[in-house]
């Protein structure tokens, strides 16, 4: 025991931050994945009468997606460090950190899968039964599942010398579900350059909604429309990609006509 004690002497340290770091990435994982998801079943199958949480974000989407590619890479990388470890016989398998962390996953999986059930049973006793939101709760409860299965398997497993089929299997998994939730996203946000360009028409449309208040408040004051946009409060309200004055033209005394070109086609529904 003694022999057994000295070989993992000062290891705690490197021990506690590979499990640590497993641990965080990969509860990252999860909620990036499942936000990810989120967003798509929105996108397809949201109707926002059933509130804020039914309505598709592209910005909530955009950042769930950058998650999913930069965490669960280092997640799956500290977890294979980790497992390498165990198999060279260097880390503790049965060290109090191990043990104790992934008896709080287990602790914290069971917890969203009875939550998830509750939710699913209240929202459908309260006729609430909408195919996003059941989309959504059978998301939340295969991933807690997912989690609860491989961190019960894991803390049954005494042998890291022999290649494990279930984790084979469940990196597989994880690695084909985020590649697939990642390129469904892309078809949907799409390219960068066409997102840089849909940020610059909304900046357009608030430039010419915020215009339209100043010039109203120039005519209640001076009883006229301004000439041009020369005037001070008028320098801000640029286009943000050619720094060009919003276009403005006074048709009448008390009629005007605001312009402005668009990159991208405005969505049917806007």
């Amino acid at each position: 025991m003694e022999n057994t004690q000295e070989q993992y002497r000062g290891k705690g340290a490197l021990d506690a931050f590979l499990n640590l770091l497993s641990l965080v990435t990969m509860v990252w994982s999860a909620i990036a994945f499942g936000g990810t998801v989120f967003q798509i079943i929105n996108k397809f199958f949201g109707e926002p009468a059933f509130g804020y949480e039914s309505q598709y974000r592209l910005q909530a989407l955009q950042f769930m997606v950058a998650s999913v590619i930069i965490i669960v890479p280092i997640f799956l990388v500290a977890i294979g460090i980790l497992h390498q470890q165990y198999k060279l016989n260097k880390l503790n398998i049965q060290s109090g950190i191990h043990r104790w962390l992934t008896y709080l996953m287990l602790f914290v999986a069971v917890c969203n899968i009875i939550g998830s059930l509750i939710a699913l049973v209240y929202r459908l006793l309260a006729g609430d039964y909408t195919a996003a939101f059941i989309l959504k709760a059978l998301t939340v409860l295969l991933i807690a599942l997912g989690i609860f299965g491989y961190h019960f398997y894991d803390l049954k497993r005494l042998d890291y010398s022999k290649r494990s089929s279930v984790s084979i299997g469940t990196f597989s998994a994880v690695v084909a579900l985020s590649v697939i939730a990642v390129i469904t996203a892309f078809f949907i946000v799409g390219s960068p350059l066409q997102s840089r360009m849909l940020k610059f028409d909304n900046q357009r449309v608030n430039n010419l909604t915020e215009l339209k208040y100043q010039l109203e408040n120039y005519y209640r004051q001076n009883q006229q429309l301004p000439a041009d946009l020369s005037a001070s409060q008028f320098e801000r309200f640029v286009d943000p990609e050619t720094n060009q004055l919003s276009e403005y033209q006074p048709l009448t005394q008390d009629q005007y006509e605001l312009c402005a070109t668009f990159s991208l086609d405005a969505p049917k529904d806007d």
